[in-house]
């Protein structure tokens, strides 16, 4: 088991997963408008599927609103 920090807050997953598996979890894969970095390096939307998270990454998700 790996540890995942998203926006603060502890997951634990298995060793194989990916920021997909993550992102899913929380209802956010298929949600428009949101930036996902991990380590502070922004993981564009084609690499989600295939970018392997390690223990302690930290994972940031930012939620684009409107306004005006």
């Amino acid at each position: 088991m790996i540890e995942i920090i998203v926006n603060k807050k502890s997951y634990s997953y298995d060793n194989t997963t990916k920021l997909k598996q993550v992102l899913e979890d929380l209802n956010l894969y298929t949600q428009p408008g949101i930036a996902v970095a991990v380590n502070n390096e922004v993981i564009p939307k084609e690499g989600w599927e295939t970018h392997l998270l390690k223990d302690k990454d930290q994972v940031l998700i930012i939620t684009a609103t409107q306004g005006g």
